[in-house]
């Protein structure tokens, strides 16, 4: 047995180990300039999150693809339950709070859904391309509905995975067009997007029209009809269930942050977002100089915007260094999800490395105006043990099979 916990040791990869504690850390030094307070208590959920790691490495892959039904069915009963049993924070029922403990059960339902694709996958290959879609459909629909769009949008990376399992690229453009007509709902009457689809598909087929089949003729029109449905449905769903600003954070990408409608409001944390990241340069004010971060003109600066802080203190440099190790840090990932001999581990690695690539492209482009203010975080990086600890166990559960795949350990 000592034999063996050596050769898994040797072989577990120290260079995302490495850079997970360099993140981690760098993370701590810049929420210590945001919040002293708040930096304290950051260092216990790092310590707690050690002891994840080493319960993660008591289990062996096996294990876990045997529980892995059970795992996902229990967050989905979680899911279900914080509407009934869930405490209201920012606007979303969406998290459980026993005293001075709380978590989200979004944050397990990423870990779950990513095991449940990988065991379906193993066990059927890609004849479960479709019923691995429902999947991860049916948490990012739940999450939603509390509602934490945010959240729920995270779940569609699950699309890239598959992808590399051989799902269609058009199921992803068809995703990215489903998207883009849900913002056009929030601000056009859903009648103008239908009638726009209705010309533009006349126009299509007219042209299409010697080389078109019959077959292809009735795709083209149950197109038709499913983005108009979505157009509709989407209108409804803004209006019945987000928030006004859910609404607002999405409308002011389209207008103007120092607008009066939104300066003061829902485009204020934007606003000084921008302001600290330009006020940066290309060195940076230094550490713990920096004035807007000082002045904490920034109210959730030490989770969603934490960013800013890097931008403001360590400047261009400082943040394309740090950009830099995080893609590597991305890449060595799905490296290694290429490498693995088990479909399962193959499948569950770019899963972690398409998440953590989702979160940390979303909240850069949150900071910067790119994309809108919804409540995502940054990876090993943002303030708070529950995304920690999730994002943890999610890394180092590959980490275990990455390590057992190379000792051919199951």
């Amino acid at each position: 047995m000592i034999k063996r916990n050596k050769i898994l040791l040797r072989n577990i990869d120290w260079g995302i180990v490495t850079i997970y504690i360099f993140i981690i850390f760098f993370g701590y030094i810049n929420l210590y300039s945001v919040s002293s307070e708040k930096a304290d208590k950051q260092v216990v959920w790092i310590l707690l999150s050690f002891f994840f790691i080493f319960f993660v490495f008591l289990f062996r892959p096996v294990h876990y693809k045997y529980f892995t039904p059970f795992f996902f069915l229990i967050t989905l009963l979680l899911l279900i339950g914080v509407f009934f049993f869930g405490k209201n924070v920012n606007g979303s029922k969406s998290w459980y709070v026993f005293g001075p403990i709380s978590f989200q059960p979004s944050e397990l339902s990423k870990i779950s859904t990513s095991l449940m694709i990988a065991y379906l996958m193993s066990q059927y290959n890609n004849k479960m391309l479709f019923y691995s879609c429902v999947i991860f459909i049916l948490p990012a629909t739940l999450i939603f509905f509390q509602p934490d769009p945010g959240s729920s949008i995270v779940f569609f990376s699950f699309l890239l995975t598959l992808y590399r399992e051989g799902l269609s690229i058009y199921f992803i453009l068809y995703f990215l067009f489903s998207i883009v007509l849900f913002v056009l709902s929030l601000n056009i009457p859903p009648w103008i997007i239908v009638l726009f689809l209705f010309i533009f598909f006349i126009f299509f087929l007219k042209k299409k029209r010697k080389n078109i089949s019959f077959v292809d003729l009735f795709f083209y029109i149950f197109l038709f009809f499913i983005f108009s449905s979505i157009s509709i449905f989407s209108s409804f769903l803004s209006q019945k269930f987000l928030k006004k600003h859910h609404r607002d954070r999405i409308n002011i990408l389209f207008q103007n942050e120092f607008d009066k409608k939104y300066r003061e409001n829902v485009g204020y944390n934007l606003l000084y977002s921008k302001t600290a990241i330009g006020s940066g340069r290309f060195f940076g004010k230094g550490y713990q100089k920096g004035t807007v971060t000082k002045g904490k003109f920034v109210p959730e600066q030490h989770t969603d915007y934490i960013f800013c802080t890097v931008g403001e203190e360590w400047g261009f440099i400082g943040s394309i260094i740090f950009i830099a190790f995080y893609l590597f840090f991305i890449s060595r990932i799905y490296f290694l999800s290429e490498r693995q001999k088990d479909v399962f581990g193959r499948v569950f690695g770019y899963s972690v490395g398409n998440i953590i690539l989702t979160h940390f492209v979303i909240n850069l482009g949150m900071v910067m105006g790119i994309f809108p203010t919804i409540g995502i975080v940054l990876p090993f990086f943002s303030y708070g043990g529950s995304s920690l600890w999730s994002f943890t166990i999610l890394l180092f559960i590959f980490v275990r099979m990455d390590a057992s795949d190379q000792t051919n350990f199951i």
